[in-house]
């Protein structure tokens, strides 16, 4: 399936080297640059870039404190966009990513289609949750067509709750209920 482009500027360079990435993950900037056969400063550069376009991501390898890189969901969408790299790795870490286990490929495959077609920056697709709640916002305020997508929406919508929920946990969802009912607001 062919998507729109995501709303991100790279050129080929750029492409190679965030595909470069998604391919080796986790992965160092330097063994980019190694593979790539490019300077190490551009690809550094390049990838601190990437960071604060929300595309990558990076944890320090215990001992030593290398910087090891992979990509976000918004720069996997942006490759897929791009037709950068494989469907079929790009839905395998769309689905690690998001935590959708249960997301067939091609419920994954619509729910990026969706996203790309509605993407405007600053929307949050590197977390499931808040991907979920800007989307539901934009359905009430109008601003989305869900035809087509309704059921997807309703199974990403009551996983990121249950997320949320298991984030929250049971024992602080009661003692927050027991706080908001005894508070007084005016």
């Amino acid at each position: 399936m062919s998507l729109p482009k995501l709303d991100v500027q790279l050129d080929e360079k750029e492409l190679m080297i965030l595909a470069s990435i998604l391919l080796n993950e986790p992965t160092t900037a330097y063994r980019i640059a190694v593979e790539n056969r490019m300077h190490f400063s551009y690809v550094y550069k390049k990838v601190e870039r990437f960071e604060q376009e929300e595309l990558v991501a990076y944890f320090c390898e215990p001992g030593n404190g290398r910087k090891l890189y992979y990509v976000l969901p918004k720069g996997i969408l942006l490759l897929l966009s791009r037709g950068a790299v494989n469907a079929r790795l790009v839905l395998d870490k769309l689905r690690d990513r998001w935590g959708l286990k249960d997301f067939t490929d091609d419920e994954i495959m619509a729910l990026a289609e969706l996203l790309v077609r509605n993407y405007k920056a600053g929307m949050p697709i590197n977390d499931v949750v808040m991907m979920s709640y800007s989307l539901y916002t934009r359905y009430l305020a109008g601003d989305l067509t869900v035809h087509g997508y309704r059921s997807l929406l309703n199974k990403l919508f009551r996983r990121a709750f249950e997320a949320l929920v298991g984030l929250i946990g049971d024992e602080c969802l009661r003692e927050c209920g027991k706080a908001i009912s005894t508070r007084e607001y005016v």
